[in-house]
């Protein structure tokens, strides 16, 4: 039975892994380059928090970066797992790898793992802590001491998981009756879901704190921020009225903003850069931030409804799938031996010539909408029978929304974000609509078949005697 279960997890690896083998390389992003780096060489950026770098690292050991998306996969597969048997028990684990081949063919999710990103565990979290607040009593103790600790991991490796985290847990577990929990936490069961965001926001302050001698989770955070606000129109305006100041260095940059909030941020020569560079620009991007939403807070309100709304309409596999020369490439040559540097620089990413299928496109982009629609029809169904699938499905609508507020509304809209966990409604209409009565219907058709072979090997045994 171990050595079944073994196969049937390990059997969807490849299937959601197929864009990294299609490329010759685990896919990268702009960002791929710091993450490998800060656990090699001993840094903490000012951007982005260690702990995916230091998970990387335990993987890769220098030596490749395929195991990081092996892990992943198994990951999801794992969590998948836990999901079907806790919310879907009458789906059997053999159906699995069916699920996760739709997966692989109708979503983006395949590309999400093959990224060396910590995008995944966006989604992960969000399921795990659905598992957690809604069906703990369907747990091992095993498993939930695992999913527990997974979701601490989870939620520390970027600023915004602690936000989203926060924020389900304090949406849902008021609701949790309501929403088909069938047993009170207890004291003891809302300490532990509480610890999850306090013990990673504690985290990420000691390392802060550690390195940067600032005792906040996100130190220079506010600098991302103040570019939200400035091109959004109400931080522009503040630094029109109050410029020029001796306190404020972007005073000086007004007139040369580029046209947009990654280029403020990002460019080599960019205002940030010329202002002293984000550390810089953090010691004076709270008190502009602040002048802005005095003078405009509504005008600011309706910005971010609207970059909110254009994050919902946004989700692509495709975003940054280009090349990184710059940001990337030299990471790869510095600290990876030649036969890796080899595989990197012959990938199809590296080439320039990797795109998404375009059936991958239409695919993702209709089964998003389907599966929103069926999300729905679950839920609606779910709450009627007080049954904990509408937990779930409560969990995934708000992490549709809280997402797209968080990394939309608050920092700016891109594909890649909303890809992250824009898959989720598929997976659990999948599994909860015509996904469940088939599985179910074929461990039914399994066990008649398993009887009729008994059956017959009854009969011939009495015939031969």
């Amino acid at each position: 039975m171990a050595m079944q279960r073994f196969w049937v997890l390990l059997l969807p690896v490849p299937m959601l892994i197929w864009p990294a083998v299609m490329n010759g390389y685990p896919l990268v992003f702009s960002d791929t380059g710091t993450y490998l780096s800060q656990a090699i060489h001993l840094y903490l950026g000012w951007d982005r928090p260690a702990f995916y770098s230091l998970f990387m690292m335990a993987l890769h050991l220098t030596l490749t970066t395929w195991p990081v998306i092996l892990a992943q996969a198994i990951f999801v597969i794992l969590v998948l797992d836990c999901v079907r048997a806790a919310f879907f028990p009458a789906v059997p684990r053999a159906a699995l790898p069916v699920l996760l081949l739709a997966l692989s063919v109708l979503t983006g999710l395949p590309w999400l793992i093959s990224r060396l990103m910590p995008d995944l565990f966006t989604p992960l979290l969000v399921l795990v802590l659905a598992l957690l607040v809604f069906v703990p009593d369907r747990l091992s103790r095993g498993q939930a001491r695992s999913l527990w600790v997974g979701a601490v991991a989870m939620t520390a490796v970027h600023q915004s998981n602690v936000l989203l985290c926060a924020g389900l847990l304090l949406a849902l577990i008021p609701a949790r009756r309501w929403l088909g929990a069938r047993l009170a936490l207890g004291r003891g069961g809302l300490a532990r879901l509480a610890a999850i965001p306090a013990l990673a926001l504690l985290a990420l302050t000691a390392v802060n704190f550690a390195a940067h001698r600032q005792a906040s989770p996100s130190p220079y955070g506010n600098v991302f921020f103040l570019a939200r606000v400035i091109y959004d129109g109400p931080g522009l305006r503040a630094l029109q009225r109050e410029c020029p100041r001796a306190d404020w260095l972007l005073c000086k940059e007004l007139g040369n903003f580029p046209p947009t909030s990654d280029d403020f941020l990002w460019l080599d020569d960019g205002p940030v850069v010329r202002a002293g560079g984000a550390k810089v620009v953090s010691l004076e991007a709270t008190a502009i931030i602040i002048a802005a939403l005095r003078a405009e807070p509504w005008a600011q309100l309706r910005a971010v409804i609207a970059n909110t709304a254009e994050q919902l309409s946004l989700f692509s596999p495709g975003d940054g799938l280009h090349a990184w020369p710059e940001t990337v490439s030299p990471w790869i040559v510095r600290d990876f031996p030649p036969a890796e540097q080899q595989r990197y620089a012959a990938s199809r990413q590296t080439q320039g010539a990797l795109a998404v299928p375009g059936w991958i496109e239409e695919s993702d982009r209709a089964s998003v909408w389907l599966g929103l629609a069926g999300l729905t029809v679950v839920f609606v169904h779910a709450v009627r029978r007080r049954d904990p699938r509408a937990g779930l499905c409560a969990a995934v609508f708000l992490a549709v929304l809280g997402n797209a507020v968080i990394t939309g509304g608050l920092s700016c809209p891109h594909d890649r974000y909303q890809s992250r966990v824009i898959w989720l409604p598929v997976a659990v209409v999948l599994l909860a609509l015509p996904g469940g009565r088939l599985l179910g219907s074929m461990r039914q058709l399994e066990a008649d078949a398993r009887g009729a072979l008994a059956r017959d090997g009854v009969t011939r045994a009495l015939a031969h005697a």
